[in-house]
This record gives structure tokens, sequence and C-alpha cells, in this order.
């Protein structure tokens, strides 16, 4: 038996991706001068001042937009620093400036908790870095004093606990070195093991048709509770059962999870009960037709053998993830594989999911005013969480209005109930401003649309997408017109206005804070947001000061993760707006490769499942699920687990394509 070229190139991709990060944790290593696991990037702890901070106007201090210039016009010009991290012990300010118009000369005074200045320490700044030693007292804040009048354009502003002792450009080259190596040690390997062999030692474990036999036993012993519920009512209970699942995982993100553990553990558990009793009445174990034999199922595996690892070793503030999802998705997987007609469970999903959305409107319209000014924040705390929201429930209209355009008669209730919900949400879309859902929403659409060119279209089709355009049209003047008018005054009017706990109509200073304040930043709409980020011309502002998280996150890197959040702007822990970056945060830098490899052909399987024949039109959801997830993961969390109806939308879309035909690259 030979195996293909498209197999043994998935396995040296693999192989040089575990290689560029061994190589990068042992570059960082090398160069900071420390072997530490827990750390890679050795170089103590750092205090990043951002943009925002400098950007204020202080005594003789002006901040020039259009130049990203400080400006002083006086013969002395300075501004206050506060200090918000719990380290307050640092060892060195770093200022790195660039444009400075002429020498000057300027003074930090550090100053303890009362506002009393400890010492002082005078500088000539100078083009580039300028380190300042600090003495061992605790600092809380410090005063930058400039003299003479002058312009420049602060680039870092940071605390630091150990001064960096290397450049990136030495980096590089030991990266290469050590990459070089790596490669040099894996085509030693496969000298010595022909692949034939290798590939023969691999084909003789079968502990994943093992797994499917403990997947199945468990099933067919809970066969009798299938039993009890008769055939008519399994997707009234499946629909209720998915209901409760996307409700929990609400109750959990608008919670913060600030309640105490128990409780949070048997909302969990009941998330798994509900997905395990979905399993139970949907599948049938007297069929072995699943083949899990491809790279999706083998990285879906390692992963979450990986965060188990890694909840061994470092204790999670969100725990049992890997045991949650080998334990209650897999028999949901099987189950999905052997049922005589999916598409039905999968139907259910997308019915419970518009439920969700119809209360939701019924929430807003009622108990969630639309404020002037500030970007609409719905059933959520933050405008950008109820977008990521709205672009999932969208997938399930899409798939509604996909699955019924060639029917040569539509329901007219389901109709207009479909077309209503595809504008309304639209319109809260709109109110949210937010630009990566905004993002997601386009490719859905341009997924949808491109999906009906390939297939012949009869007459039905013609009429059904003529009349969905009509009344798409007048559902916009029906939803948006009365319900801006509703959002805007109907709470009030009932005195129903609710707002959740933390929720803050005027945002803090900081750019974290993503609903913006009216009174410092008008409404612009999505369009003006991204061309005020385009002509920006700054990568901070583009992202947000994403940049700023993303360089914390991997600052810290290590080999099994962190228990929560990271610290990265005045002390406050967040999330690391990416999903790569979280995923790798929380359960090691290593978790990196099966993840990527699961992105990879989720998109590749969902483009098959469009095309394949056997499949129903319903096969849509696949590829839209995945873009959705993977997309809203480039600038948002989408990886902390039973938190974000998207995760959960997405790794119940693998168990439609978990489920793959045989491979026949394989030739005798």
């Amino acid at each position: 038996m030979v195996v293909t070229e498209k197999n043994n190139s998935l396995k040296i991709v693999v192989c040089l991706m575990v290689g560029v990060i061994f190589s990068g944790m042992v570059s960082v290593m090398y160069l900071s001068g420390s072997v530490n696991l827990h750390k890679f990037y050795d170089v103590g702890a750092i205090y990043d001042i951002i943009s925002s901070e400098y950007e204020k106007t202080a005594e003789n201090w002006q901040y020039n937009y259009s130049t990203k210039r400080i400006e002083i016009s006086a013969e002395t010009g300075s501004h206050p620093f506060q200090i918000r991290s719990k380290q307050k012990h640092w060892n060195y300010l770093y200022l790195e400036v660039r444009d400075l118009s002429v020498p000057i000369h300027c003074q930090a005074q550090f100053c303890d908790s009362g506002g009393n200045v400890l010492y002082m320490i005078d500088c000539d700044l100078q083009e580039g870095r300028n380190v300042l030693s600090l003495q061992e007292d605790g600092i809380y804040s410090f005063n930058l004093v400039v003299q003479g009048p002058s312009s420049f354009h602060i680039k870092r502003l940071q605390f630091r606990e150990q001064a960096q002792t290397f450049g990136w450009g030495e980096a590089l080259m030991v990266f290469s070195i050590m990459f070089g190596c790596w490669v040099f040690v894996l085509l030693f390997v496969l000298f010595l093991f022909r692949r034939e062999e290798m590939n023969m030692i691999w084909r003789r474990h079968g502990w994943i048709e093992k797994l499917q036999e403990a997947y199945s036993c468990f099933l067919g012993n809970a066969a009798g509770l299938r039993r009890i519920i008769s055939s008519q009512k399994i997707p009234y209970v499946r629909r209720g059962l998915f209901f409760i699942s996307l409700l929990i995982i609400y109750l959990m993100f608008v919670t913060g999870w600030r309640w105490q553990a128990l409780p949070q553990r048997r909302l969990v558990l009941l998330l798994g009960v509900c997905m395990l009793l979905v399993a139970i009445i949907s599948g049938n174990p007297k069929r072995r037709e699943v083949n899990w034999k491809n790279p999706l199922m083998y990285a879906w595996f390692a992963l979450w053998v990986l965060c188990i690892i890694s909840e061994f070793v470092v204790e999670k503030r969100i725990q049992n993830v890997g045991i949650f999802m080998l334990g209650c998705m897999g028999p949901f997987y099987l189950a999905w594989g052997t049922m005589k007609k999916p598409d039905y469970l999968l139907k259910d999903f997308l019915i419970a999911m518009r439920w969700t959305y119809w209360a939701a409107c019924f929430f807003c319209l009622f108990f969630r005013p639309a404020v002037v000014g500030i970007r609409y924040m719905g059933i959520y705390q933050n405008p950008n969480s109820f977008a990521g929201y709205l672009v999932t429930v969208n997938i399930a209209f899409l798939i509604w209005l996909d699955e019924n355009l060639n029917k040569e008669k539509l329901k007219l209730g389901a109709f207009c109930q479909n077309v209503l919900a595809l504008a309304s949400l639209c319109g809260f879309l709109l109110l949210t401003e937010s630009i990566t859902s905004f993002v997601v929403y386009i490719a859905e659409w341009v997924v949808f649309v491109w999906k009906q060119f390939p297939n012949e279209k009869p007459h039905n089709y013609q009429r059904n997408i003529r009349a969905f355009a009509l009344a798409f049209i007048a559902a916009i003047a029906i939803t948006w017109i009365p319900g801006k008018l509703c959002l805007d005054h109907v709470p009030d009017m009932l005195k129903t206005k609710i707002t959740f706990e933390g929720d803050a109509y005027v945002t803090q200073g900081n750019p974290l804070a993503m609903v913006v304040n009216a009174a410092k930043e008008p409404k612009s709409g999505v369009a003006g947001r991204v061309l005020s980020k385009v002509r920006s011309g700054d990568w901070d502002s583009l992202f947000s000061s994403r940049t700023e998280i993303w360089k914390e996150y991997f600052r810290q890197m290590n080999l099994f993760g962190h228990a929560n959040y990271l610290e990265c702007f005045d002390g406050k822990a967040t999330h690391a707006h990416n999903a790569l970056l979280q995923m790798m945060s929380y359960y090691g830098v290593f978790t990196a490769v099966p993840y990527l490899v699961i992105l990879y052909y989720s998109v590749k399987y969902g483009i098959l499942a469009i095309f394949n024949r056997k499949r129903s039109g319903i096969s849509l959801f696949f590829l839209m699920a995945a873009v959705n997830y993977i997309i809203q993961g480039l600038a948002e969390d989408m990886a902390t687990p039973f938190f974000y109806i998207s995760w959960l939308t997405f790794f119940i879309a693998l168990g439609g394509i978990a489920h793959q035909p045989v491979d026949r690259s394989v030739r005798g």
C-alpha cells in the first residue's frame, strides 16, 4: 500500500508547524538567557502605556492627530501618567521617540500612591530608544516634563522589570538556525525510517475504531431512553434541548463567570447532559458506517487530549473543556453519523437558533433601548458580542432561504418570518457598528450567492427569488422605521429599561472599551468607522489597540497555558481578541497545530459538502459556520469554551462533516 502525496504533504506540513513553534520557543529562551517553560519570552513583567494616554491634553502638551506628534508650545510642557498595573516595582522606563524636532532635556518625576514625588531622573531626550534605570521604590504614577518648545512622536512608552538584551534582527538569525536544525533532524528521521514502514505502523493503530466502539456501546446501553419518547415527539424534544443549550451559553456569557464555581460547573454539566440526550434520542447504534479516518477528526481528538493535559498541569478558571468535548460531543458526532436522516438534527438546531433570535427581538424592543450616539448592545454588554450573535443567527435564516427557494409553494407564514428576520437582523447589525461582524455578514452572503450559481434554476426558483427580493424591500421599511422608533422610546415609555451589571453607556478612556462615548466620538456608522481607521495610517488605531494585546499574549506564551485571561492594559485582564492566540494561551503553544488543522479542514470539507450530490441543500450550514467562526476569530475571542454561541455552533457543525467518505486515495 502506498499513501498518496496529498496525505504525505499533510504530515510534512504538521511537522513543519511543530518545528516553527519549537524553533520559536528555543530561540527566545536562548536570546533572553533563560530556559523557562512557564514563559518563553522571559524578560520579566512589562507594562505598556498605550497611545490614548499621551494623546490627552496636559500642561502645554498638545497631540496633533494629523501628524501623530506631540507638540510642546511653551518653555516647559508636562504630562502625568497613572500606572494601574498590579506590578509596581519597576526597574526600567523605556521611552522610544521618533521625529524629534530638536534635542531637548526632559525630567521624569516618579510618585507614590499619594502623588508625592519620590525621586526625579534627568536625561537628554534622543532619537530612538531612551532607557532610564529606576530605583527600588514602588511607583504608582509619574510626570514627564519636557524643557523647551519641540515636537516628537512617542513610539513606545513602557515600564519593564528586566532590560531587553537582544534585538529582533538577531532573533531572526537564531530562529533560522534553529529551524534549519529541525528540518535536518526531520529529514534524517525520514531517511532512517522509510515512509512505507512508518505508514504501516500508523495503519496498525486502530484506536479510532476502538473509540467509536466505546461511543456505540454507550449509545446502545442508553437506547432505552429513546424508546420512551415517541418518534413524533423526538424533533420537539431535540429542539427544546438545543434551545436550553443556547440559553446556557448565553447565561454563562452575560454573567461573565462571576458566579461561584459550583453553579458554573452545574451549568457546564447541564450543557453536557443536553448534548448527550440529543445524541441518545437521535443516534442509531446498530449502524456502523461512520468513517472518522480523516485529518479533521485526528486533529479534533489531538486538540482535546492536549487540553486535558493542560488542565491537569494548570488549574483553569474555565474547566473541563477537553473532557466535555470528548465525553459529550464525541457521542453527539457519532449519533449524527449513524442517523438515517441526519439533516433532521441540523434542522432542529437551526429552529432552536431562530427561537433565540425572536426572544432576543422581544427583549430588545421592550427592555433594551437604543441610546443616541452609542453603539447598540442588544442582549449583551458589548456591541461586538451582540453583533457576533447576530451574524451567527443569520446563518439559520440563510439556510432556510436556500432550502426553500426551489420549492413549488412556499409557506406564507414561514416566508414572512424569514424575510422579517433577515431585514431586522441587518438593522440590528448596523446599529452595533461592528466592523468584524459586518465583514462576516458579507462573507456569509457571498457564500450563499456562490452556492446558487452551480445549480440549475427551475421556474420555481426564479419566481421565489423575485418574491423574496420584493418582500425584503418591504420588510426593511416595516422593520427599520417602526423598529427604530420602538428601540428609542418603548422601554422608556413602559419604564422597563434594563441594564446588565457592569454595563457602561459612557466608555472609559482606554481603547478596550468598544462602546463609543457619544460625547467624544459621535456615532458615525460602519463606513465612517472604517474610513477613520484607514485614514489614521496607524496599525494601533486600525485594530483598535488589539496589536498591544497580541504582543502581551505573545510575550507570555508557554507550554501548558494559563489559568485565565492575561492582564494587558491598566492591569485589567482581557481576552486575546484572536481565537488562535486565545487557544494557545489557554492550553499551551502546541495546541496551535491541531487547531489550525481543524480550521483548514472545516473549510475544505464544508466546500466539498456543498457540491456533494448526496447531501441536501442544508449542507450550506457547515461552510457558513466555519467562515463565521474563523473570520470572527481573527479579531475576537471565539476560543473561550462555554462562552459564545458562535463557539457552540462551530463545534456542532463539525459533527456534520466529521463523517467523510472512505478515502479512495489509498491504492494497492
